[in-house]
C-alpha cells in the first residue's frame, strides 16, 4: 500500500507541477512506467520478476548454433516432478522441449541435483534412459542433490549414486573454459576439505581459463543478509549448516578463477513461490538458480558460448 500511495502521489506531482509550470510533457510518464505498472497491479516485484529483469539487461540470448560458432549447454534444476506420486523420469515438459532437442550443438547439458524422487537403482535406470533422449550425443552431467545421495558423507542413497554414476564432484576442461561440479550435500552446504583444495589448486595461476562455469545442487552462496540474495526461497534447506562458509571461504578462491565466473544451483522450482529463477551479478561474478517441477515458472537455462562471449537464455516451460 505504501509503495502504491508513493508511485500515485509522484505521477499527480509530476502532473500538477507541469501544468503549472507551463512544460507538462507527457513522454516524461514513459521512463518508469513499466516499473510503476508492477507496483501498481502487485505491490512486491517478484524475485523471479527481477531476476528476469537483470538478465535480459545483461545477457543476450543467444542461439544454439553450428561448432564453427561456439558451443551451447543447458542448465536444469530438480528435473522430476513434484508431485508426490510414481518417479516417472525426467520432468516430461523439459524432457520433451523442442528447443533443448533441436539445438544444433550442444555437447554438454548439466542436471543440478534431485534428478530422482528416491536414490534407488530402478529410478537411475529410468534416469539414465531418458538422458539418452535428450540432444544429440550430448554429455549429461550430474551435480547431485539430497534426494540423489542422501545427507553427509556416508548413506545408502550415495553409494548407489556412486555406483550408478561415479565421483559426485569433479572438474573438466572444454575448450579453453572450465566446468566444476560440487557436491554441497558431503558437508552441510559447506565446501571443504577435498573440494576446497580442488577450488585452491585449480586457480593456482598454472591455467588462463577464459570462463568457468560452477554447479551445485543447493544454494551454497544463499545469505539471508544480502539484500541481493535474501528473497530467494529454495526448495528445501535439509542438511543446512547454521553457518556457511562460502561467502568467507569459497568466494574468495573462484572469484578471479577465470575471465568470468558463472555459478549455477538447482534448488528451485519445486514450488509456487515466484522464487523458480534468480540471477544477479554480485561483486563481478554471475548468480544463478534455476528449476521445475511445480507446475509454474518452470525454466532451464541455455548458455550459448559463441567464441569468447557468453550468452544465456532463459527457456520458460
Amino acid at each position: 500500500m505504501y509503495k502504491k500511495l508513493v508511485c500515485a502521489l509522484v505521477l499527480g506531482f509530476s502532473f500538477v507541477s507541469g501544468i503549472l509550470l507551463g512544460h507538462y510533457k507527457p513522454e516524461l510518464f514513459k521512463i518508469p512506467l513499466s516499473y510503476m505498472k508492477l507496483i501498481l497491479v502487485n505491490e512486491d516485484i517478484s524475485t523471479y520478476q527481477k531476476s528476469v529483469h537483470r538478465l535480459k539487461n545483461n545477457f543476450d540470448k543467444g542461439t544454439c548454433d553450428g561448432k564453427d560458432q561456439g558451443y551451447s549447454f543447458f542448465v536444469a534444476g530438480h528435473v522430476y516432478e513434484n508431485s508426490g506420486g510414481v518417479y516417472n523420469g525426467i520432468y516430461e515438459p523439459f524432457k520433451s522441449n523442442s528447443k533443448l532437442n533441436d539445438c544444433i550443438f550442444m555437447p554438454l547439458g548439466f542436471l543440478l541435483g534431485d534428478v530422482v524422487a528416491n536414490a534407488s537403482n530402478h529410478e537411475f535406470n529410468i534416469l539414465k534412459n531418458d538422458m539418452k533422449s535428450i540432444g544429440n550425443k550430448t554429455h549429461i552431467h550430474i551435480s547431485p542433490g539430497n534426494h540423489d545421495v542422501g545427507t553427509g558423507p556416508y548413506s545408502a542413497k550415495r553409494d548407489i549414486y556412486v555406483q550408478n554414476f561415479g565421483e559426485t564432484f569433479k572438474y573438466f576442461k572444454y575448450e579453453n573454459d572450465l566446468f566444476i561440479l560440487l557436491d554441497a550435500n558431503l558437508n552441510n552446504w559447506n565446501i571443504i576439505d577435498d573440494q576446497l583444495q580442488m577450488l585452491k589448486n585449480l586457480n593456482s595461476g598454472k591455467n588462463e581459463y577464459n570462463n568457468v562455469f560452477i554447479f551445485s545442487h543447493q544454494v551454497i552462496w544463499v545469505d539471508g543478509e544480502n539484500k541481493n540474495l535474501s528473497s530467494l526461497i529454495v526448495n528445501s534447506e535439509e542438511g543446512k549448516a547454521e553457518k556457511l562458509n562460502f561467502w568467507n571461504d569459497v568466494f574468495p578462491v573462484i572469484e578471479d578463477i577465470g575471465g568470468r565466473v558463472f555459478l549455477f544451483a538447482g534448488d528451485v522450482g519445486g514450488f509456487d513461490n515466484k522464487s523458480e529463477f534468480f540471477y544477479d551479478n554480485i561483486q563481478g561474478v554471475d548468480f544463478f538458480a534455476t528449476g521445475m517441477g511445480g507446475g509454474k515458472r518452470d525454466n532451464f537455462l541455455f548458455v550459448h558460448v559463441n567464441h569468447n562471449k557468453v550468452n544465456v537464455e532463459l527457456v520458460q516451460l
